[in-house]
């Protein structure tokens, strides 16, 4: 087992995601890589991740290669997966198909599996957007009373879930200022909001998160 560590680079830009899932900054090689950090950093069952772990060698054919994942996650669940960022013009190679196939077969050996994640997956629309949308206005800061008033506002609805414009006409807040509040809450998990289907705005529901 061996751990890459990225900097400088002539060939790769290195790209840099503040994580407060993780509590630190992941680096990344590639702006699809960068991109995939968004769904793990919002995804709820994903405890935290890690770019580029530690890496393993592989026999390939009758030649032992090294190979380092570009993100291992750890899961609620108790699963460890790694997780191999790819360009779907590279993934639908023969090539890269039989060396992806060695891989995971030893990723499998040493007790983990390996995924393969392109950016049909990685920028599925409005998905991406939204989450950008919720890392943009993600405080660090601990819940302040603004947000302790929209989440009794919430709580004073039916079936606590309204959009987020009747709550800020609820709140007597400004739309303006009642967004980012909003979307931190979200980010958060605070609250919840259809993120997969339609593009987050003040005619977007939310409700108080089970």
């Amino acid at each position: 087992m061996y751990r890459r560590k990225l900097g400088k680079s002539k060939v790769n830009n290195i790209h840099r995601f503040v994580s407060p899932k993780n509590g630190s900054t992941v680096l990344t090689e590639s702006m699809l890589e960068f991109h995939s950090c968004y769904s793990l950093e919002y995804a709820r069952e994903v405890k935290s991740f890690e770019s580029q772990p530690e890496g393993f060698e592989y026999l390939d054919g009758n030649k032992v290669r090294r190979y380092t994942p570009d993100h291992l996650i750890r899961m609620a669940s108790g699963q460890e997966p790694y997780i191999e960022v790819k360009p779907l013009r590279i993934a639908r190679r023969k090539d890269f198909q039989d060396r992806f196939h060695c891989q995971r077969e030893e990723a499998r050996r040493l007790g983990r599996d390996l995924w393969l994640w392109t950016e049909e997956l990685i920028r599925r629309q409005p998905y991406l957007n939204n989450l950008q949308i919720l890392h943009r206005y993600r405080n660090n800061d601990p819940v302040a009373d603004e947000h302790r008033h929209v989440l009794n506002s919430v709580s004073s609805f039916e079936n606590h879930e309204a959009s987020i414009q009747e709550l800020a006409l609820s709140t007597g807040m400004d739309i303006t200022q009642f967004l980012p509040v909003v979307y931190d809450l979200i980010a958060r998990n605070q609250l919840d909001a259809e993120l997969h289907r339609s593009p987050l705005n003040k005619e977007s529901l939310v409700r108080i998160r089970s």
